[in-house]
């Protein structure tokens, strides 16, 4: 839809540039206003990635950020539905209405693709939501400075030190109820042909110490999006698979948990 539109203002904008154009030739009006729309698409998504350009100065990386901002949030949903429509990717949802409504969460995911987040963020974006977030893509130009003030946690993989403070920072955002978390249990992208990698358990403190919902979830065909990028549609599936309540998790040791987890997870993307 978003694509559509901005080729409707495209088109309209050439519509009233060919019009005052002294030319009486209808072949060159034509293939001026093919080239006018080129044009006004790329001039319009310059102009978006200006703006939030200009939203993103005042932030201050180097100030850690305490609270959750919404108003971010809705600045990068909007930015990556744009993104989403541009790559020509259509999401398949399901399970939406499991998510409780009336607490904050964790929700869980397997980690494909960096598109992964970005899917997940358009979708839940009715939720306060922050994504534990490799440090790297803090370093994207516009966006990561969005991140930060967002209030996505920072992840150094390899710094236990570094690694126990994210989770601390999560806890806290669920404890003060700022917003619910999101975290990969794999710890980082899965390049091989497993279905899963292998756990990081530690993640768990996020729902273990805060007694909060966990929420399980998977996704699918992000990792084939970067094949033919602009030039064929893309099917993406996100479906929320289970949500556990802290009374039913309450009694079972961090590894039980997550071996319940991956089971779960397995199951859905073995379908």
């Amino acid at each position: 839809m978003i694509k559509i539109i901005m080729l409707l203002v495209a088109a309209a904008l050439s519509c009233v540039e060919c019009y005052f154009l002294p030319i009486s030739s209808l072949l060159i009006k034509i293939l001026l206003f093919v080239l006018f729309i080129i044009a006004n698409v790329i001039l319009e998504v310059g102009l978006f990635f200006i703006v939030v350009f200009l939203l993103g100065l005042p932030i201050n990386t180097k100030k850690e950020t305490t609270h959750y901002s919404k108003f971010y949030r809705y600045v990068l949903y909007v930015s990556t539905k744009i993104c989403l429509s541009l790559f020509s990717i259509k999401v398949k949802v399901e399970g939406l209405e499991k998510i409780p409504q009336n607490t904050n969460f964790v929700i869980l995911y397997n980690h494909i693709s960096n598109l992964d987040t970005m899917v997940m963020d358009v979708y839940l974006h009715k939720y306060p939501l922050v994504f534990v977030a490799k440090k790297s893509l803090f370093k994207i130009p516009f966006f990561g400075k969005m991140l930060h003030r967002i209030g996505y946690i920072s992840l150094d993989r390899g710094n236990i030190r570094q690694e126990l403070k994210a989770i601390y920072q999560g806890i806290d955002f669920l404890n003060k109820n700022e917003c619910s978390v999101g975290v990969s249990p794999e710890g980082t992208r899965n390049f091989t042909n497993q279905t899963l990698l292998p756990f990081k358990v530690g993640c768990l403190h996020l729902a273990t110490e805060t007694k909060r919902p966990i929420i399980i979830s998977v996704i699918k065909g992000t990792n084939e999006v970067k094949h033919n990028l602009f030039f064929k549609k893309h099917q993406v599936s996100f479906k929320i698979v289970d949500v556990i309540d802290y009374n039913i998790y309450k009694d079972f040791s961090r590894k039980e948990l997550a071996k319940i987890i991956e089971n779960k997870m397995l199951e859905e993307l073995l379908k």
